[in-house]
């Protein structure tokens, strides 16, 4: 059985991928904030609390999984995690910008290269990341947000390229509009007819991951049919 690794486990897309792949037959063991106590979990989909952009519980949590799986690295690493700031960017907290730059650039970049080494010598592996529309296109009210989609988009392209002569796959989704909590904050949504759904990029990861090991998907843009955009 292979193993998963996957951040953001708790909501949104990443709870929905942790379930799906655990339906596909897959290890998974999910790292998230606060996980559910009244959903009822497969058995091979592992809950680990941790807050991602506080190191050192980071460092600890990676040990821990890494003892479970009896092995240094995981088949498969999904960075799942992100948040969303909105806003005029001289509106924006400092506290707020930080949380963002940590969570979705830092920790990715911080938990790849705790287990990149291992993939290399093992010669095998595949790491997905979760970024966005937004990392290819201007963001009025969202400057921050896409630089950090961009950097992580960025950040993978150019890690395929040093990694793929080790036979690590790497691939980068980047999603348009989901129902999910990122958008809570903000001050424009989508209606349903409108919008992906955390199914949708479930399905999507685990199509990727059916793929022969003679090809790698380095990117991939997911998109509704349509396009409707209002103010709250």
């Amino acid at each position: 059985m292979k193993t998963v690794l996957l951040t953001g486990a708790s909501s949104g897309i990443g709870l929905a991928v942790g379930l799906r792949l655990s339906e596909d037959g897959y290890d998974v063991y999910g790292i998230g904030r606060t996980f559910d106590e009244s959903l009822t979990y497969p058995v091979n989909f592992h809950q680990f609390s941790c807050d991602i952009t506080d190191t050192k519980q980071l460092n600890a949590t990676l040990q821990e999984i890494r003892t479970q799986i009896g092995t240094p690295s995981p088949d498969i690493l999904i960075h799942s995690a992100g948040i969303g700031l909105y806003g005029l960017q001289e509106s924006l907290q400092t506290e707020d910008l930080q949380m963002l730059l940590r969570t979705n650039l830092e920790a990715p970049i911080l938990i790849t290269t705790e287990f990149l080494g291992f993939m290399k010598q093992r010669k095998s592996g595949h790491i997905i990341f979760l970024s966005s529309v937004t990392a290819k296109k201007s963001n009025t009210y969202g400057c921050a947000y896409g630089a950090t989609k961009a950097g992580l988009l960025s950040f993978a392209n150019s890690l395929f390229d040093e990694a793929r002569k080790n036979n690590i796959k790497v691939t980068t989704l980047l999603p348009d509009m989901t129902q999910t909590n990122l958008y809570r904050n903000a001050d424009f949504t989508a209606d349903e007819t409108a919008c992906l759904f955390p199914d949708d990029i479930a399905d999507t990861i685990s199509y990727i991951l059916s793929c022969g090991d003679h090809l790698n998907i380095t990117e991939l843009t997911i998109q509704p049919q349509k396009h409707r955009i209002r103010k709250k």
